[in-house]
């Protein structure tokens, strides 16, 4: 059976990127980028801390990242925005009124209204035509379909069968079948919003797909500077080598312009000292680095010119077995693995050393703060349980070797744990890892990958299969169907992994995954994604770890920050800062 995908999570990456601040700090707009006339005044410098993009397109793997997200994240209208307590509001600029969604048997229908102001940079208007052709774009990932093998996912858009227009393209009518109950999550979200086809359409699915995949190339830009919120990216202000991208007002942006004349977005990388430096100076106005403790301290030395807040969002830290090794394919050596692990002890060594708030994460599906969690953890994988994950190994043929590790056929049980480079919370979370594993006769080393994000491309990415164990984070959203794409099985003759980097799964998760995102009641929505839970547990794929606190910080000249613990993003409503 081929399953839908679609609403993909972002990795949280902690790359490192280029040191230099370039950019001029607050308060001043000269130089650095074109502005507008019809903007605000000043300018806000971001330091973007993940890996800085190479490609834009947020429908590929290579564009699936943060910092694409924190780019775009009011670039391409959107029908509902996701907000810093995880409710949903639509979008009550692009749209006149909520959208409406009535269910008759097997049929849905979602009528959108779009405002007959609405119009891309260029001018041209946003009308059904751009709904529909962001549907056609995302329907399948069957070529044989007329689909596009490299999407992330289809899910949702692949259960839509027509997307019809009506007064002159400002009521857009969706039908859907089966319904779809994550409905809001279609043409929302940085990662999957409303696309323009006027500039887009290459004129058939086969040229479109080639488009798609070949994305945007950050040098590129987006497609004739195009823009449907309230900021536009030239790319005359890209500087590729310099990490820099400089927007500006959207002059035709028929809502509330920004309140600046220019959002500058810095790369920093995670390096600590560049991010502390350069709110100490000026020449940094806002970070969101992945939290560690010695910078959470740095910062908060920085008060009263500096402000920090931790929360906590849904984005998780977790481990990823690629189940094609031909150790880790044996499920009682994964469950060996997770026996060994003492996660309290992690968590007491990583973000615990921060926040007395991080607790272990015992659900792959909901996290601590979201009401539908329940724990489903066994209790083999509560704590360390050394003996038992021994005699597992054991049971499946592993002798104990003279150097405490077990091997079988003459291949020693020893694993590289993959995972960003210079992040030194994850190399901690590893080393922490390494000690417990060995008292279990199970070897493990850290490894840090610069290319685990990339593409299929370069032969140790995730989406290549290039690794043994990866550790990272999904940074989610409120929206269900976020999750489908990590644990469907693998489809499609190529076996597409779309997310599913341990490329494995099974036939009773994959149905209730299916089931799950065609349910309309929310207490039937949160039992089903516990029994999903539950399954995965079994299958021991994927080791949750914690639920991962984010952390921002902002000069006090700055106004308006607000942190969005979601895929939104700290950008989510930049174009309402204001600076001193």
């Amino acid at each position: 059976m081929k399953l839908s995908k679609r609403s993909s999570l972002l990795v949280a990456t902690g790359v490192v990127g280029a040191m230099a601040l370039t950019a001029c700090g607050g308060g001043s707009d000269s130089g650095g980028g074109d502005s507008s006339s019809s903007g605000g005044s000043g300018r806000v410098v971001y330091g973007e801390a993940t890996d800085w993009p190479e490609n834009l397109m947020p429908l590929i793997s290579s564009g699936n990242a943060l910092s694409v997200a924190n780019i775009e994240a009011q670039l391409l209208p959107q029908a509902y925005l996701v907000q810093p307590d995880l409710s949903i509001k639509y979008d009550d600029t692009l749209l006149t009124d909520e959208p409406t969604s009535q269910v008759n048997g097997d049929s849905q229908t979602v009528t959108y209204h779009l405002s007959p102001d609405a119009v891309w940079s260029d001018g041209e208007p946003i009308t059904a035509d751009d709904f529909n052709f962001s549907w056609q774009l995302q329907r399948s990932s069957d070529p044989a379909d007329g689909g596009c093998a490299t999407l992330l996912s289809t899910t949702g858009y692949s259960q839509i069968t027509a997307v019809d227009g009506a007064d002159d393209g400002k009521t857009v009518n969706v039908t859907l079948s089966p319904p779809f109950a994550d409905w809001k999550a279609l043409f929302s979200g940085s990662n999957s919003p409303v696309f323009p086809k006027h500039v887009m359409d290459q004129g058939s699915p086969t040229a479109n797909c080639d488009y798609i995949s070949t994305g945007w190339p950050l040098a590129e830009g987006l497609p004739s500077d195009i823009s449907g919120g309230p900021w536009q990216l030239k790319k005359s202000n890209i500087d590729v080598g310099g990490q820099i991208a400089v927007l500006t007002p959207n002059e035709n942006y028929w809502g509330d312009k920004p309140k600046l004349s220019q959002l500058v977005i810095q790369g920093i990388g995670n390096d600590p000292t560049t991010a502390v430096q350069g709110l100490q100076s000026g020449e940094l106005n806002v970070i969101y680095p992945q939290p560690q403790l010695d910078l959470v301290g740095q910062v908060e030395d920085l008060k009263p010119n500096v402000d920090s807040k931790i929360s906590f969002g849904i984005t998780y830290e977790h481990l990823d077995f690629n189940t094609t090794d031909p150790q880790l394919a044996d499920v009682k050596v994964r469950q060996a693995f997770g026996m060994a692990l003492d996660r309290q002890e992690i968590v007491d060594q990583t973000v615990g050393q921060f926040s007395s708030d991080a607790q272990v994460l015992d659900n792959h599906v909901w996290l601590n703060t979201q009401p539908q969690y329940k724990d489903n953890a066994p209790a083999e994988y509560k704590q360390a349980n050394t003996a038992k994950a021994k005699a597992l190994l054991e049971s499946a043929g592993y002798a104990l070797g003279a150097d405490g590790i077990y091997a079988k056929g003459g291949q020693r049980l020893s694993f590289r744990i993959d995972t960003t480079a210079n992040n030194p919370l994850r190399q901690t979370t590893i080393e922490v890892m390494i000690p417990q594993l060995k008292k279990a006769g199970i070897e493990a080393t850290y490894n840090a990958n610069p290319d685990i994000f990339a593409g299929p491309e370069k032969p140790t990415s995730l989406v290549a299969g290039g690794f043994q164990i990866a550790l990272f984070a999904w940074v989610g959203s409120p929206f269900i169907s976020n999750t489908p794409p990590i644990y469907e099985s693998p489809a499609g003759a190529g076996g597409a992994v779309q997310q599913n980097y341990a490329r494995t799964g099974t036939p009773q998760i994959d149905a209730l995954l299916e089931r799950w995102q065609t349910e309309t009641d929310d207490t039937q929505i949160a039992e089903t994604g516990n029994q999903i839970d539950a399954l995965l547990w079994d299958q021991l794929a994927t080791i949750p770890l914690y639920q991962k606190p984010t952390f921002i910080a902002y000069t006090s000249t700055v106004g308006g920050v607000e942190d969005n613990p979601t895929q939104a993003g700290p950008l989510w409503n930049a174009s309402t800062w204001t600076v001193q």
